[in-house]
């Protein structure tokens, strides 16, 4: 038989034409994933860049659009009572100075500190492993991450610290493939920046030194250690003059922070967003499955098996220098929520996942590495968990539902009532700002009632005790006494975010039913408004 005749038969192309085909397949392979990854960049984009409006600001937000209103130098006094490193604050003020005051301006800034965050996880993505599978799954799991969503629209820092986070690794990545006094510069501005940007990344530290020592590099053990003690030195030197200030923030941490300790069910729910999977959502589902086999608990281990699944698979039957690629991976991402952890097991809990974004950004590597060191079956194998992970993101992303606490509907709401005689009270300080801020600017057209709580003046920096009036020392009942005893109101109108409430403020229903004439409550998800129709003098 002709040999064309015998490789015609067998379905090969021969040696010949496979010459010529292999260049067109790796060619069209090319352009299939650049087409696959473009289409995701622009995907990500419009999922972080709309509808930056569509919600309500909620009260850590009331909180930043007070705060960025201050200059640096009177920003740097209000900071011994805040949580945060200052970067954040002074950034946005000069942002909305450019920019203007919008809702849509606050939270601008976090969406492109988010899309640039896109662009950085692609450059690590290559340069851990050049598998085009790997980049494009995982920047598929990565963009669209509900939690980086959720947080690419919020005006706080969050956004900004996942960016510097991971340039921060990026940088480390090049020193270690070449060092350099220049990339020297550059892991010492990234690390020093993100420092400064939040406090919660000093518990990323320690997976950044196992990142430095494991990760796979041509310097030699005494080299490597001489660059750790350089960028270590240019880092503390540069963070020096933030301690004092970090050791007062702490202290008034210890004081007051509201996170509970965390139970193993929360660090289990950590792992699932951060890999991308709502289990609210899937649990929802369950009346298409069996509801007592597709339980919360049961999704919340299935997500945890695959992800250590995915950790062994980048341990076992691959090269050396892959698998300490994966190890130093890992220990970056998985030591800051573990220490914490751990951490607010025994002290002050501040165990709360946005702060763990930085370490949610990698997670989607993690999960796609073994795509990448593994071959033929299992390989195939770990596509298909990284394809399942990826719908049960998408899935996740399409039915993810939480809402801000709705501060401008319970504006608009009490700006709308007709009794113009009435007072509206705002007694948490957070609260207060952004009803001033959304009845001083939105709905300015409205016939303004008398507003007033606790922050009397909203332009100018206190100088007492704390940032803020603390609602704890307040005296509602006190307040709204004197109200009625003034005669001046027919209506009192008490508008209050429902959570945590301090047992002073919770009297104030009892104390209305015993004053009022007729008391009406309607709440706002999770805020309320009692309105207080006085008896007729």
């Amino acid at each position: 038989m002709p040999e064309e005749a015998i490789y015609a038969e067998s379905g090969t192309l021969g040696p010949e034409r496979s010459k010529t085909t292999a260049p067109l397949l790796q060619r069209g392979s090319t352009v299939f994933f650049g087409s696959v990854i473009c289409l995701t960049l622009f995907a990500a984009v419009l999922l972080r860049c709309s509808g930056l409006n569509a919600q309500s600001l909620w009260a850590d937000e009331g909180y930043t659009t007070w705060f960025s209103q201050f200059s640096p130098a009177e920003q740097w006094h209000l900071l011994p009572w805040e949580t945060q490193a200052p970067i954040y604050h002074i950034v946005l003020h000069y942002w909305t100075g450019l920019w203007g005051d919008s809702v849509t301006s606050f939270r601008a800034l976090s969406a492109c500190f988010s899309v640039l965050s896109l662009g950085v996880f692609f450059l690590i993505a290559r340069k851990l492993w050049p598998n085009r599978t790997f980049v494009a799954l995982g920047l598929m799991l990565y963009a669209f991450s509900y939690f980086q969503i959720w947080y690419a629209k919020e005006a706080r820092s969050y956004a900004s610290l996942s960016f510097l986070l991971l340039t921060s690794v990026y940088c480390m990545l090049l020193c270690l493939d070449k060092p350099g006094w220049l990339r020297y510069g550059g892991v010492i501005l990234t690390l020093s920046a993100t420092l400064y940007m939040h406090n919660m990344a000093l518990y990323y530290l320690p997976g950044a030194v196992a990142m430095w020592f494991v990760y796979p590099s041509s310097m030699r053990s005494r080299e490597r250690l001489k660059s750790f003690a350089i960028i270590g030195a240019g880092v503390v030197l540069l963070y020096i003059p933030w301690i004092p200030m970090l050791v007062k923030q702490a202290v008034s941490v210890h004081g007051y922070f509201w996170a509970p300790k965390p139970t193993a069910t929360d660090l289990l729910s950590t792992i699932c967003t951060f890999s991308g999977i709502d289990v609210y959502v899937l649990t929802g589902l369950r009346s298409h499955l069996p509801g007592r086999l597709f339980g919360l608990r049961t999704w919340m281990l299935l997500t945890v098996l695959i992800l250590v699944i995915c950790m062994v698979g980048t341990w076992i039957g691959v090269r050396a220098e892959d698998r300490r690629k994966s190890i130093a991976l890992q220990a970056y991402t998985l030591f800051p929520i573990l220490l914490v952890f751990a951490w607010s097991q025994f002290s002050t809990s501040v165990y709360v996942d946005r702060n763990f974004i930085g370490a949610c950004a990698l997670f989607p590597m993690i999960l796609c590495a073994p795509i990448a060191v593994q071959s033929g079956r299992k390989k195939t194998f770990y596509r298909i968990i990284a394809s399942t992970l990826l719908l049960g993101a998408v899935t996740s992303l399409a039915f993810h539902q939480q809402r801000k606490d709705d501060w401008r509907g319970l504006t608009e709401y009490l700006l709308k009532i007709p009794e113009r005689q009435r007072l509206v009270v705002v007694f948490q300080p957070y609260c207060q700002i952004l009803v001033h801020y959304y009845s001083t600017g939105l709905f300015r057209s409205y016939p303004q009632p008398e507003i007033t709580g606790m922050i009397k003046q909203f332009n100018v920096a206190p100088r007492g005790p704390g940032i803020l009036p603390d609602l704890r020392t307040a005296d509602p009942i006190g307040t709204l006494s004197q109200a009625l005893a003034s005669r001046k109101y027919r209506e009192i109108d008490v508008a209050l975010q429902l959570e945590r409430l301090p047992e002073k403020v919770q009297l104030i229903p009892d104390y209305f039913k015993e004053h009022c004439s007729a008391v009406e409550n309607v709440q706002f998800n999770n805020l309320g408004v009692s309105r207080c129709i006085l008896r007729s003098n």
